[in-house]
């Protein structure tokens, strides 16, 4: 029997006077739900409708509404899939929504239990992987970057939408990222799309970057601090104002020297510090460059130093044998601490897999550029005194004087935190302003693209 079928069924169901619902419809869900899943429907979004049902001891949940209001409210719920940027189409939603307004008024039998149960169950399927989409994106952000991760927990969907079922309204604000910038895209996004001549590519840009805002945490932390790659700029951010904001530098845009997108604690600062030599960069510069001129080494302050039982000690450069290829790749580069350091005078360390952290810079001009992406990775900051001010200002012992001598000292010193700091480095190209607008950044490692590109490839499969 084809869908049109079904609404009608539905629709007369519900229309008739009270009666008590007949137990067939609850063993027809019973069936479905532990029967195979379709291979359209997404494991995930199966496992929470089998879990919904179980809860509700197989009951209909929408065609059992004897003024159909459930059914229609479900409806309008899967419409409002455009407001997060999604298609309502992904859902069933124009179909079903079809069905309903020509066949409001047409005549037929008892419908059958199955035909019921199917209906129900059909549209708990497109609410479910509607809510999944919305809540914890649609795609994967490791088709841009392998490490680029999701950072947010999935909700209960299952009790989540048994709640909606029961009558509480707002079932995608439930499970929708509760970040206020989420929320202030989804409004740019409206405005948008109610324009006589609506922009196309702007929607599809603050499309792209709510699916964004579904991979970050739920929780930023109270302070912390946000890394916007294409924005080129750091703030420090408490209760989600800036306290503090600045300029920085990040990683240039081939794929291997790009800033990977994560989330760490930083938990401590180095003032003066080395800068250890990353293997890559060893090879393909600082040694051919030493092997061009001897005097490389001394003139930028590099030593080098050998593996060894006892760990890494320093040597001559005249005791190695540079043709030895072997020996050659068991040594260690690093640049001492002083002006010509490479990290500047400070760096900030939160520890990850990327061996990414937050420096100085001696190369203070390259803030004053409008492009920003030049660095092997890390983040350079424009105002890394101001930082190291501000994580240290509540402690009495670190003030502006001791912390310009312990960042000219030219003497590595590590000094933990009290209170270890979010850091998030994050990828928007839209983000929104305070009057409601937004502001957009160049796609800095063509993600915007990539994900563009990608859009209709994936989704938590309802149909």
């Amino acid at each position: 029997m084809g869908w049109r079928i079904l609404i009608v069924a539905a629709l007369l169901f519900s229309g008739c006077a009270p009666q008590e619902r007949p137990p067939a419809v609850s063993d027809s869900i019973r069936q479905l739900a532990n029967g195979a899943r379709p291979s359209s429907v997404d494991e995930h979004v199966w496992a929470d409708l089998k879990r919904f049902y179980e809860a509700r001891a197989q009951a209909p949940a929408w065609v059992d509404d004897r003024d159909s209001l459930k059914a229609t409210a479900a409806l309008r719920v899967l419409k409002s899939a455009a407001d997060h940027g999604l298609d309502p189409a992904d859902y069933g939603e124009p179909d079903i929504a079809r069905m309903l307004a020509s066949n409001h008024d047409a005549e037929e039998s008892t419908p059958e239990p199955t035909d019921l149960a199917r209906l129900d169950v059909r549209m708990t399927t497109a609410l479910l992987a509607l809510g999944r989409d919305v809540a914890i994106g649609r795609s994967s952000p490791q088709q841009l970057d392998p490490r680029w991760k999701k950072r947010r927990q999935p909700p209960d969907f299952a009790a989540l939408l048994e709640r909606a079922a029961n009558g509480e309204s707002g079932w995608l604000a439930s499970v929708q990222p509760a970040h206020p910038e989420y929320t202030a895209l989804q409004h740019a996004l409206q405005w948008l799309r109610a324009q006589p001549a609506p922009n196309d590519e702007q929607i599809r840009l603050l499309a792209i970057n709510l699916e964004r805002w579904r991979w970050m945490p739920d929780d930023l932390g109270a302070r912390h601090i946000l890394v916007n790659v294409p924005a080129f700029h750091l703030a420090v951010r408490e209760n989600g104002r800036a306290v503090l904001d600045m300029k920085v530098v990040v990683g240039e845009s081939e794929p291997e020297r790009r800033t990977p997108i994560f989330s760490a604690d930083m938990r401590t600062i180095v003032f003066s510090p080395y800068w250890n030599v990353p293997d890559s960069i060893a090879e393909g510069e600082t040694v051919p460059a030493l092997l061009r001129d001897p005097s490389f080494l001394k003139r930028n302050n590099i030593e080098i130093l050998r593996k060894g039982k006892k760990g890494a000690e320093p040597i001559d450069a005249k005791a190695v044998d540079w043709d030895d290829e072997r020996e050659v790749e068991g040594l260690l580069f690093r640049q001492r601490p002083g002006p010509q350091n490479a990290l500047g005078h400070v760096k900030f360390l939160l520890p990850n897999p990327f061996s990414v952290y937050l420096h100085d810079t001696p190369a203070d001009s390259l803030f004053s550029r409008q492009g920003r992406a030049l660095s092997h990775g890390c983040v350079r900051l424009e105002q890394p005194e101001a930082l190291a001010k501000y994580l240290l200002r509540d402690s009495p012992q670190w003030d502006d004087e001791r912390i310009q001598e312990a960042m000219h000292a030219e003497e590595e010193k590590p000094v933990g935190l009290k209170e270890k700091l979010p850091v998030h480095i994050v990828y928007f190209t839209a983000w929104p302003k305070d009057d409601g607008g937004f502001d957009t950044w160049p796609d800095v490692y063509g993600y915007d693209a990539q994900q563009m590109s990608s859009r209709s490839g994936s989704s938590s499969k309802s149909s």
